[in-house]
């Protein structure tokens, strides 16, 4: 005499609990590694824009000014200032016509919070 047996109530219960706890890990796992994806572009995006506008400094002639760019697809934006820098040697002789060129990058999302910030000098 063979009985037909099904599953109880309490083997469904404990194997759905399961198979939910193994999704829900799953879920805040594939968010974490977008979020990490984001923060990742949105540091590369912003590198490469900083450059960008270092580089196209370097190939104006400078002036004293300050430009600033409106905020990117990763709500970051960029400021240059460019004024004339005093630098003086070991020797104590003085260099004329020197400017420093500074790029800051800014968060719009947290009230324009600094990021980051790239300089260097150049000369007529």
């Amino acid at each position: 005499m063979k009985t037909n047996r099904g599953y109880m109530l309490l083997e469904v219960v404990l194997a759905l609990s399961i198979f939910i706890v193994a999704v829900v890990g799953l879920l805040k796992s594939l968010s974490a590694g977008l979020d990490a994806n984001y923060r990742q572009q949105m540091h590369t995006n912003t590198r490469l824009n900083m450059q960008s506008l270092l580089d196209e400094a370097l190939a104006l002639t400078p002036n004293s000014q300050v430009e600033k760019f409106p905020p990117d697809a990763f709500h970051v934006s960029y400021q240059r200032e460019t004024k004339p820098e005093a630098v003086k040697l070991t020797d104590g002789r003085e260099l004329n016509d020197i400017f420093k060129v500074t790029v800051t990058a800014m968060d719009t999302k947290r009230d324009n919070k600094v990021i980051a910030e790239l300089w260097t000098y150049v000369s007529p």
